[in-house]
């Protein structure tokens, strides 16, 4: 198992949120700096644990397949994203405040048995139970706004030799319906 901690201060090329260096968070009222390694005695604001990997499953050739667990600490924010591929995060405990930039995310409440679109720009909030299916070409962002931690599972299919997700550093603008 692969352990990577940032602290809170300092963005962590990330997901929710991520992998690889390519993902950033923030704290409360913070700058974004490159995230190198973290003090000991630093408050984390994610900590991911890659759970399971598998390159070139079967049935997908060129793809990477991960399991992942993300610890977001309260007051940490995700940067904007993207994920090369297609992520299925589900809420384990806690609560995300998960933001649309463009595209539209496929939500699916707890005990729901139909997904409820999300385009963007929009902002909703996921509870325990509640889960979400991001494509490639959607920017997003989450935000743990509450004192307690928050725990997400993420399945990733991306593309192999990619990160996991990759900051958006220019937001596009969405055309007109």
């Amino acid at each position: 198992m692969r352990r990577l901690a940032v602290p809170a201060s300092f963005v962590l090329t990330l997901f929710l949120v991520t992998a690889c260096g390519d993902d950033s968070v923030s704290g409360p009222a913070s700058t974004a700096a490159p995230a190198t390694s973290a003090s000991p005695t630093t408050t984390l604001a994610v900590q991911r644990d890659i759970l399971a990997t598998d390159v070139d499953p079967p049935g997908a050739p060129g793809r990477t397949l991960t399991l992942a667990r993300y610890t977001i600490a309260p007051g940490a924010q995700l940067s904007p994203h993207v994920h090369p591929g297609v992520q299925v995060a589900f809420i384990r405990s806690g609560s995300l405040t998960y933001t649309v930039i463009s595209g539209t995310a496929s939500v699916r409440r707890a005990g729901a048995s139909d997904p409820e679109p999300v385009t963007g720009p929009s902002t909703t909030t996921l509870g325990p139970g509640d889960s979400v299916t991001e494509t490639g070409d959607m920017v997003h962002f989450g935000a743990n706004n509450t004192d307690e931690p928050l725990v997400i599972e993420a399945t990733l299919l991306t593309e192999d030799g990619r990160d996991l997700a990759v900051v958006v550093t220019t937001v596009p603008t969405p055309t007109p319906g």
